[in-house]
Parts: structure tokens; C-alpha cells; sequence
């Protein structure tokens, strides 16, 4: 998630916001009644976000399996909390369902990642989980460090308990079991720089 900036102390219904949206400049999220700009990513962010997307695209493909990644550029509406937001990357299996207010929406989605940076990760660990699991599609959580090899996921059981998976290394991969696709770590940072393990615990 990139950095967020409320545009005006206006309020605005969800309808107004998509036709501002539509003709604005820059990419916005909807939070409960107010418009927030989001900033651009770094590079380091961008590839990562790039990079998760397309590794899990590959593998659905050698799976053969009716499921559809989507970009930083699609729009997830969260009910509960009348949100609408901008995933890093995001994943669902069969068929996409769209707000009844506009078909550039998507409301079940399964599977959820975010690229965490130093500004916004203890909002996407937290506030952002609780707005995301407030959907009734969604089955796992998958938050991915920036600077260092890193990949932690949470997924809801059919107890609905939520299950936590973590691995650190380049060497390692991790099961996305929403989509049933397990994802190589060297694939989600290819080409990243500055990519180190000083800060992590020698126990892990």
C-alpha cells in the first residue's frame, strides 16, 4: 500500500467518488466518505508488486486453474467498513463479482498481498486485515517485506481460525492455499536491490 492523503474535508457518497475518480489525474481510495490520494510506490515496491503477480499467474497457468490475478490498479470494495481500495496484488477463483454501483469494482476477492513499507505496515498488518476479512470471500492475507526476504501469509481455515505461514530466504517458497499455488521467494524479488537479512533474527 502506498502512502494515503485526504484531498478535502468534503464528504462524499461512493457514487460521487467513482465519478470523480473517473476523471481524475491520479489514483484515489474511498474511505467511509472520504476521497484519499495515494502516492506512488518506490521501485523496490513496484517490482515486488509486479513481480508476485506474475509468478502467480504462471503458476495458475501451469495448474490449469479458472483463477485471475489482478494489478495494483483494481479497485476492491470492503462493505462493512464502505471502503474502496487499491490491493498491491490480488487474487480470485471463478468468477469475478462487481458492485451493483460500477463494473471497475471487484467484491470477492480470495486471496489479498500486500507489499509492506516502513510508513504503512503497521496500518496494512492491522486496520487494513480487519477491513479485509470483513468480506465473506476472502480466504488469506499475505503481507511482503521490502527490504529484506521475507513472506508472511495468514489463511482462514474452514473453522474459520486463521492459519499464519512464514518464510524467510531467498531460497525458500510459500503456499498460497487459496489458490492452491505455492510461489518460489526468488521469483517475488527478482530484481530488487539492496535486499538483505541484517535486521532479521539469526533464530528465525
Amino acid at each position: 500500500m502506498s502512502v494515503a492523503k485526504k484531498i478535502s474535508e468534503q464528504q462524499y457518497t461512493f457514487k460521487e467518488y467513482l465519478e470523480l475518480e473517473e476523471k481524475a489525474e491520479y489514483k484515489s481510495e474511498y474511505w467511509d466518505g472520504t476521497i484519499v490520494a495515494m502516492a506512488g510506490g518506490t521501485p523496490n515496491h513496484n517490482k515486488i508488486s509486479n513481480s508476485v503477480g506474475t509468478a502467480i499467474d504462471i503458476e495458475l497457468d501451469k495448474k490449469n486453474k479458472n483463477c485471475t490475478v489482478y494489478s495494483s490498479d483494481q479497485k476492491v470494495y470492503i462493505p462493512v467498513f464502505n471502503r474502496s481500495v487499491y490491493p498491491d496484488c490480488m487474487a480470485l477463483c471463478g468468477e469475478e463479482e462487481m458492485h451493483e454501483a460500477s463494473n471497475a469494482v471487484i467484491v470477492n476477492p480470495s486471496l489479498i498481498i500486500e507489499v509492506l513499507s516502513e510508513s504503512t505496515k503497521e496500518f496494512d498488518s492491522n486496520e487494513k486485515f480487519e477491513g479485509y476479512r470483513s468480506i465473506p470471500s476472502f480466504k488469506e492475507y499475505v503481507l511482503v517485506w521490502q527490504t529484506i526476504p521475507k513472506v508472511q501469509s495468514w489463511y482462514k481455515e474452514h473453522n474459520g481460525l486463521w492459519r499464519i505461514s512464514s518464510v524467510f530466504g531467498l531460497d525458500k517458497s510459500i503456499m498460497f492455499y487459496a489458490i492452491n499455488c505455492e510461489i518460489a521467494l526468488k521469483d517475488i524479488y527478482k530484481r530488487v536491490r539492496d535486499l538483505g537479512d541484517k535486521d532479521f533474527p539469526k533464530a528465525y
